[in-house]
C-alpha cells in the first residue's frame, strides 16, 4: 500500500509542469488562499481531506491536483458552484483539474453548473467523481462556449431541476444531469471521453425541456465516447443523451459508448441539420421507448452504423426492420426522408456477432476460496469508475455485514474481502451465507461457505 502511495505521490508530482508548486494545506490553508497567490502556470497541490468552500479559477494555466486521489480528497461546495471557471482561466488543456470528488455545488447566478461550470474555458478535467451537486442546467458539469476534455471521470447522482419563474411557476429547462454542453453562436468540440455517467436526472417540464439525464448537447458540437451512459432518468425528453440545434451545422460524434437503460430513451436528437451527426459502435439497449429517436425536420442523414441495440436481429422499425426486436429506431418526420441509416447494425454471420455482442466493461469473479476458514473474497476488474456495494446475509436473509455500501472505485483491480466476522467484529458460526456484491446497477449473490 505505501509503495503505490509512493509512485502514485510520484506521478502526480510529474504531471506538474514547470512554474511553482503551492501545497494545500501545509502552506496555504485553502484551495482559494493557493488560487490567489498562485500565478500563471503555477501548480496546487492539495493534500486529502475536505475543503470546505467554492473553488473560483483566477488565472490562465493553473493545474489543480490533489496527491491521493478524489476517493479520499473532496471540494464540499457551500452553494453557487463547486468549482468555477470562467474567461481567461483556462484557455486551453494546458490547465487541469484531477483527483477530487466535487459535490454540494447548487448553480452559479443563473442556476447554470452545479459541481463544475466553464464559461469559455477549455480546461481538462480527469479523474474526478462529480456527485449530489443540482442546478438547473448541468447539475454535474455544465460547459458553455468550451472545448474542455471530461475524461476518466465518476459522474452520478446530480439533478438538474427546472428552475422557478417569479410567480412560482416551474420553467421549461431542467436540462442535463450529468453533464451539459452549450454555444449557439459558435461551434465548440468539447470531448467527453472515458467517463462513467449514472443515475443522474434532468426534472424538467414542459415541451422545450431536452431532458439529457446523463448528457445533454444544446446547440453546439462535441466527441462522446467510450462512456458508459447507464440508468439515467429524464421527467421529460430523453434520460440518454439528448441532442438540440436549430440551424446551426455541428459536427457531433458519439462512438464506442455503453447507453444502456436510460430513462426511455437512448439517444434523441432534435436538429434541423443531421448531416454531420455520426453514431458508430455503440451498444444502444434496455430503453422503454427508442434506443435512437429522431424529432425534427431534416436536411440530413445520421450515420448511426454498427451499433448494437440489444439482439442480433437488429434494431426494431416499423419499415425497415418489423422482425428486429432489439431497441427501437423511430425517424417518423414530417419530412418523407430517411433520417437515421442504421444499417448495418452488425455483420452476418453467427460468429461476427458474438464478436460484437457487448460485454460490461468490468467483470466480477465468483467467491474465493470457497468453502473458506478466515477469509474469502470476489474480484473486481473495471475499465472505469464503479460504484460498489457489499453485503452479507445469513440464510434466514437477516443482514449480517456491509462490507462496502456505494462505494466509489476508479478503474483497476480490487479484491473485495469478507473475513466472516459480523458488523460487530464478532466471528460468526460456521455454515452457508450469502455474499451479494452490487457493481453500478448490477448485483451478483454467491452462496459461501464457512468452514471451522
Amino acid at each position: 500500500m505505501k509503495k503505490t502511495m509512493l509512485i502514485s505521490v510520484v506521478l502526480v508530482m510529474a504531471s506538474l509542469c514547470f512554474g511553482t508548486t503551492r501545497r494545500v494545506p501545509s502552506q496555504y490553508s485553502t484551495i482559494g488562499a493557493a488560487m490567489t497567490a498562485a500565478v500563471n502556470g503555477d501548480s496546487i497541490l492539495v493534500a486529502p481531506g475536505t475543503y470546505n468552500e467554492n473553488v473560483a479559477f483566477s488565472k490562465d494555466g493553473i493545474k489543480l491536483v490533489s496527491e491521493s486521489g478524489a476517493t479520499v480528497t473532496e471540494i464540499h461546495g457551500t452553494g453557487y458552484v463547486t468549482i468555477n471557471a470562467a474567461t481567461g482561466c483556462g484557455t486551453d488543456s494546458n490547465s487541469l483539474i484531477q483527483g477530487f470528488k466535487v459535490t454540494g455545488g447548487t448553480g452559479g447566478m443563473d442556476k447554470e453548473g452545479g459541481g463544475l461550470r466553464f464559461w469559455n474555458s477549455h480546461m481538462r478535467v480527469k479523474n474526478n467523481i462529480f456527485t449530489n451537486n443540482t442546478a438547473n442546467e448541468g447539475a454535474g458539469v455544465y460547459l458553455e462556449r468550451s472545448n474542455a476534455i471530461i475524461e476518466s471521470c465518476l459522474i452520478y447522482n446530480n439533478a438538474a431541476m427546472a428552475k422557478k419563474g417569479k410567480d412560482g411557476e416551474k420553467w421549461s429547462d431542467g436540462n442535463g444531469g450529468g453533464v451539459y454542453s452549450f454555444a449557439s453562436d459558435s461551434d465548440y468540440d468539447p470531448i467527453i471521453r472515458g467517463n462513467t455517467i449514472i443515475t443522474n436526472s434532468a426534472n424538467g417540464s414542459g415541451n422545450m425541456s431536452n431532458g439529457g439525464g446523463g448528457i445533454a448537447i444544446i446547440r453546439t458540437g462535441a466527441i462522446i465516447e467510450n462512456n458508459y451512459i447507464v440508468g439515467n432518468t429524464a421527467a421529460f425528453g430523453t434520460g440518454g443523451i439528448a441532442i438540440f440545434g436549430q440551424n446551426e451545422t455541428h459536427t457531433l460524434t458519439i462512438r464506442n459508448n455503453t447507453i444502456k437503460n436510460n430513462d426511455k430513451i437512448g439517444i434523441e436528437v432534435k436538429m434541423m441539420n443531421a448531416s454531420e451527426i455520426t453514431v458508430n459502435n455503440n451498444q444502444i439497449s434496455g430503453h422503454t421507448q427508442y434506443g435512437m429517436k429522431y424529432t425534427y425536420f431534416t436536411t440530413g442523414t445520421i450515420d448511426a452504423t454498427n451499433n448494437w441495440w440489444g439482439a442480433a436481429s437488429g434494431p426494431y422499425h416499423a419499415t425497415l426492420n418489423p422482425s428486429g426486436t432489439g431497441n427501437a429506431i423511430s425517424d417518423t418526420l414530417k419530412s418523407s426522408v430517411r433520417s437515421i441509416n442504421f444499417n448495418p447494425w452488425l455483420v452476418d454471420t453467427m460468429q461476427a456477432v458474438e464478436t460484437v455482442k457487448p460485454t460490461e466493461p468490468y467483470t466480477l469473479s465468483t467467491c474465493w476460496p470457497n468453502p473458506f476458514v478466515h477469509q474469502t473474497s470476489v474480484k473486481l476488474e473495471s475499465k472505469f469508475w464503479t460504484i460498489v456495494s457489499a453485503y452479507v446475509f445469513d440464510i434466514t436473509g437477516r443482514e449480517v455485514r456491509c462490507i462496502m455500501n456505494n462505494s466509489p472505485k476508479s478503474a483497476g483491480s480490487y479484491n473485495i474481502g469478507w473475513d466472516g466476522k459480523d458488523r460487530y467484529g464478532k466471528q460468526v458460526s460456521p455454515g452457508m451465507y450469502f455474499y451479494k456484491v452490487k457493481v453500478n446497477n448490477t448485483s451478483k449473490t454467491m452462496k459461501v461457505i464457512m468452514i471451522k
